[in-house]
């Protein structure tokens, strides 16, 4: 059932910069459809220099009931949000933010169950499994948990400043109470669960995150990215025989979550 715009039609926003490639509208829009629910998601441009300002626009916004969160909002957020949910307080990291009945922004987490879910949605294996992350931002944090969560064996995190990927796994195994993650290179080892939480591949022109030619079979490769759906390293990853899985699978396993949770509130 298609939702008729009017007066009385309730948004909500999905916030990042740039905003192009998000997926969330074409995806969550059918499913508030079918549940009756007039809501419609919309993207909106913020850039980060602007976004304490627009922030408080959103905010005085009666029919605005949430907004999604994308790079390179995630961790800004956090600090701007009235509450927080658990996970997200865990994390550190924020991806939805729902207005409450109250009338304050709650700051939500979906990330790392949304990452999760699409995996093993594919039949892809992560318990006992050793896990390769590069990227140490705000989805990277909350898919760093998931993992550790999901019965990952180990938990390498790679980043270009690598004070940030200590301070990643310092976060979690401080949170576990034992050692399951480590900062090192961004290179793959056999067998490996390799993940792109960068947010290089939104455009052709952005360097690879890692080097392909350390791609082999029996390693898989997932992307957090998921417009392109095939970025340049998933790619140069099926050309060298190896699973692939795209940063889609994780936006499609999340938005049934946020659109429920959007409209436990505002359906």
């Amino acid at each position: 059932m298609a939702v008729v715009i009017g007066g009385a039609t309730r948004l909500m926003g999905v916030i990042g910069d740039p905003i192009a490639q998000v997926r969330t509208p074409g995806e969550i829009n059918p499913i508030f459809a079918a549940k009756g629910a007039e809501i419609v998601c919309v993207p909106l441009h913020v850039p980060s220099s602007d976004l304490a300002t627009i922030w408080a626009g959103l905010r005085s916004m009666p029919n605005l009931v949430g907004f999604g969160i994308t790079l390179p909002h995630k961790q800004q957020a956090f600090d701007l949000c009235d509450s927080l949910d658990p996970v997200a307080a865990r994390v550190g990291a924020v991806n939805l933010v729902r207005r409450e009945a109250d009338g304050s922004l709650r700051g939500y987490q979906f990330d790392g169950a949304g990452f999760v879910r699409g995996l093993r949605t594919a039949g892809i294996a992560i318990e006992g499994r050793s896990c390769l992350m590069v990227g140490a931002g705000g989805a990277a944090v909350a898919i760093a948990f998931a993992l550790a969560e999901a019965g990952a064996a180990e938990i390498v995190v790679g980043n270009r400043t690598r004070s940030k990927a200590e301070a990643l796994v310092d976060k979690v195994n401080a949170d576990l109470g034992h050692r399951l993650a480590r900062a090192g290179d961004p290179r793959p080892e056999p067998g490996q669960l390799v993940i792109n939480a960068t947010s290089l591949g939104l455009r052709d022109s952005d360097p690879l995150p890692l080097d392909p030619a350390l791609l082999h079979s029996g390693m898989t490769m997932v992307e957090v990215i998921a417009q392109p759906e095939v970025t340049a390293l998933l790619r140069a990853a099926q050309a060298r025989g190896v699973e692939t899985h795209s940063g889609l699978r994780m936006i499609e396993g999340q938005v049934g979550a946020i659109a429920d949770h959007i409209c436990e509130l505002w359906g």
